[in-house]
């Protein structure tokens, strides 16, 4: 398993972000990894009509997309992994699936929530949970388009407002 691109962004397929970072990164699959959306076939299928017609998506709970890795069914495939929020991705980083990197491309404001970068807002329970992932040696980053240059996690704590 090549894992391509590892993103956070609640908006999850859109626009031409997407189909900018699938093109970048010679992704040939995109996995949604979310408990709810993978009993979502309504969804599902917007999601798929949202992505480059060429790219095959599918949705995996945390439970199953650690089952697929263990059991090799990701072999010989380049995925760009997307999460809707960070909870997700911690959990799927305790369930040890090998992330190594992560970047963090949109998270909507709302309550408790405060503004780091650009649409990227954390509240205390995100900042606790991709602390402690980034200092156990995952990479993460804050960056919304290919074109923009990214921001390590520690720079993007330290703009908080």
């Amino acid at each position: 398993m090549d894992l391509k691109l590892v993103r956070i962004d609640s908006r999850l397929i859109h626009g031409q972000v997407v189909t900018k970072w699938v093109k970048q990164t010679g992704a040939n699959e995109i996995i949604i990894i979310d408990d709810g959306l993978a009993k979502d076939d309504f969804m599902l299928s917007i999601y798929k009509m949202a992505a480059p017609s060429d790219t095959p998506v599918n949705v995996r709970s945390v439970e199953d997309i650690t089952n697929d890795w263990e059991n090799g069914s990701l072999e010989g495939k380049k995925i760009f992994v997307l999460f809707k929020d960070v909870d997700t991705a911690y959990r799927t980083y305790k369930n040890e699936f090998p992330l190594t990197k992560i970047q963090i491309g949109g998270l909507g404001s709302g309550p408790g929530k405060k503004k780091v970068y650009g649409p990227i807002y954390f509240d205390e329970k995100d900042i606790t949970m991709l602390t402690e992932m980034d200092q156990n040696n995952i990479d993460i980053s804050l960056q919304q388009v290919p074109e923009e240059a990214s921001l390590s996690l520690e720079r993007a704590l330290k703009n908080i407002k």
